[in-house]
């Protein structure tokens, strides 16, 4: 490979992807809510029934288009489990609060949703993405009308999810989602899917992705060891000694190792990094980096690399899935191997 698109490839790891970090420097280029939220604009309820409101539904879409150009599948097993996934913000630049339907069509930022996270699922499980009139990125700065435009956004992640389950051919099924997906999940999942017991039974994980977590701020237990079920998995990506002035961690948040699947403290040995997946579908530079949990935080620390080196940045919110793509996709097929 040549150098000159080797570092088009990690600048766009990097650079570009199906989100930004928690918060975001306006500018003239983006446009931003100039009036208070109104709720005549968002009153209509997606119809799950059309096809039209899903990003990707496994009875109709051919998982191997999303998959990595250079991933072999040929060790791969179907299980019986289907997965609930809710992206992340793609709302950047709109006068409106929420999302509406034509933010949907040919939409290359939640195009890169499904192929750089989503796709982690594909031809393994029967993967379920809906759209949704997600929240305004704004919505994190201006809470006040941000409460609104979540609810807004939550009410179409509940209707989905009704329609998931009513749909669905399997029992079991897992919750994955980052960023502002996971603010809807925890909130499915304590709301709806707990006081539940039936349903609950029915979880088997939850990928709750990008967003900080607090003990027992979910009924179910963190994951503790690879092998682990019926548990949830949680981690936010940061440069080696790193502390965010805009996130929240400590001792009690949470924090699971996307390489080793375990708790504790340690670095994972870089040997068992399985590769980075770019957004141009293919997956390079294994044994490249190394992680360790730390106050609720995932510290990441590049392998010394000229190259990689020239990107390090403090947060890597936008890659919490491209980085240990292959290892998440591996350990899950691990979990559910012999519980299925």
């Amino acid at each position: 490979m040549k150098i000159t698109n080797f570092l088009i490839f990690v600048t766009i790891i990097f650079l570009c992807s199906c989100n930004v970090q928690k918060k975001l420097n306006y500018s003239s280029e983006f446009l931003i809510p100039e009036q208070n939220f109104n709720e005549t604009d968002t009153i209509i309820e997606l119809d799950y029934s059309n096809e039209k409101n899903w990003v990707f539904r496994s009875d109709l879409h051919n998982y191997k288009k999303i998959l990595p150009k250079n991933y072999k599948i040929k060790y791969d097993e179907m299980f019986d489990v289907s997965v609930f996934y809710i992206h992340p913000t793609t709302l950047f630049s709109s006068k409106k609060w929420n999302a509406d339907t034509t933010h949907f069509l040919s939409n290359e930022i939640i195009d890169l949703c499904l192929q750089n996270q989503a796709s982690v699922f594909a031809g393994i499980t029967d993967l379920y993405v809906p759209h949704y009139k997600e929240m305004h990125i704004h919505s994190y700065t201006d809470t006040i009308n941000g409460i609104k435009a979540f609810k807004v956004a939550y009410n179409d992640v509940f209707l989905s999810f009704k329609y998931f389950l009513n749909n669905i051919k399997t029992d079991k099924f897992i919750i994955a989602s980052h960023s502002q997906g996971t603010n809807h999940a925890k909130k499915l999942i304590n709301d709806y899917i707990l006081p539940n017991k039936n349903l609950s039974n029915r979880l088997l994980l939850s990928y709750l992705i990008g967003m900080d977590i607090y003990n027992d701020e979910i009924s179910i237990d963190l994951c503790e060891t690879p092998n682990q079920l019926n548990c949830f998995l949680n981690w936010r990506t940061f440069n080696e000694l790193y502390y965010p002035d805009d996130w929240n961690y400590g001792n009690n948040y949470t924090s699971v190792n996307p390489i080793s699947f375990n708790i504790d403290s340690s670095f994972s040995d870089k040997n068992q990094h399985k590769g980075i997946l770019f957004p141009n579908q293919k997956i390079l530079l294994k044994k490249s980096l190394t992680v360790k949990n730390h106050k609720g935080l995932l510290w990441l620390k590049f392998k010394k690399n000229i190259i990689l080196n020239r990107f390090k940045r403090n947060s890597y919110h936008n890659a919490d899935f491209n980085l240990f793509w292959v290892n998440i996709r591996h350990n899950l097929i691990k979990r559910l191997e012999g519980n299925l």
